[in-house]
């Protein structure tokens, strides 16, 4: 478990964690500027370099992945594996952090199923992501703990937009419906909602919700308990499953769930192979 009073990173980890993800740096003994392009290169760095893995879950003794900064550096740094948000996004953070941004994290509900046309089905608050200020004032969220994520920011603003490889991805401004706010006294709670294209049709364009999350402040204590309900409630997604996400940096996803394979590319799955043995 997160210690409560918890150290930051070095700025030699903060190099070094540079130099993992391949950042190009314009001299070599100073940190990059804390600016808009430094966010987009940092947020394609780390997608393309750090998989969305959940060996820890279902690969070791514990069962169980480790939130202390020292834990998650290991991993990343040392042992060039990757995580899941909880980590990821505490790794994001604190890299962010040390480079001079300013950070907050949320938590964000999941929307099940991820299929467009399906009823919105909001979870718990299970996701981790990093919302960043910049000196201009515009915030932007910052994940690359949701498995084939954006490879960039996304402007806190509704309807803003990023495309990258075919890929498409935006962010649109709602309101939770699941309760009856009026009741209370109060307006409907209002979420961000991050969003992927999934095609067209006689309807027009086909977008569908992956997660919402509102500016909320929230606690170490409250990621652990995110944490500890994703690896072990039987309703967790992850719950006895396996899944490793990789991304290429000419877009690609290569997308293990089990023993199915798959490579997505903008246009859609191009390839999907059924693995039958462990070989």
């Amino acid at each position: 478990m997160a210690s409560l009073a918890e150290e930051h990173y070095t700025q030699e980890q903060i190099f070094a964690i540079l130099h993992r993800i391949n950042f190009p740096l314009k001299k070599p003994n100073a940190l990059p500027e804390p600016t808009l392009e430094t966010l987009r290169e940092l947020n394609y760095r780390c997608m393309t370099s750090i998989p969305f893995e959940l060996l820890s879950l279902r690969a070791t003794k514990a069962r169980y992945v480790d939130l202390s900064l020292d834990a998650i550096y290991d991993r990343i740094i040392n042992k060039n594996r990757g995580g899941w948000c909880f980590s990821l996004n505490k790794f994001a953070y604190e890299l962010l952090r040390g480079i001079g941004f300013t950070v907050q994290y949320t938590l964000g509900r999941v929307c099940k199923p991820l299929r467009y046309g399906d009823p919105i089905v909001y979870l718990g608050l299970s996701h981790r992501v990093t919302i960043v200020r910049l000196s201009d004032d515009s915030k932007w969220v910052f994940d690359i703990g949701f498995g084939p994520t954006s490879f960039y920011p996304l402007k806190l603003e509704d309807g803003f937009e990023v495309e990258y490889f075919g890929h498409r991805r935006r962010i649109a401004k709602t309101t939770h419906n699941e309760e009856e706010p009026h009741l209370l006294g109060r307006p409907a709670e209002e979420l961000w909602q991050v969003q992927e294209y999934m095609g067209e049709d006689k309807d027009g364009e086909r977008w569908t919700p992956c997660y919402a999350f509102t500016e909320q402040q929230y606690y170490a204590i409250d990621c652990d308990i995110g944490n500890f309900w994703a690896s072990f409630s039987p309703n967790s997604v992850f719950n006895g499953e396996l899944w490793v996400v990789n991304a290429t940096q000419d877009g690609h996803y290569n997308v293990l769930i089990n023993r199915t394979f798959k490579i997505r590319s903008g246009k859609g799955t191009i390839e999907s192979i059924t693995i039958e043995t462990e070989q």
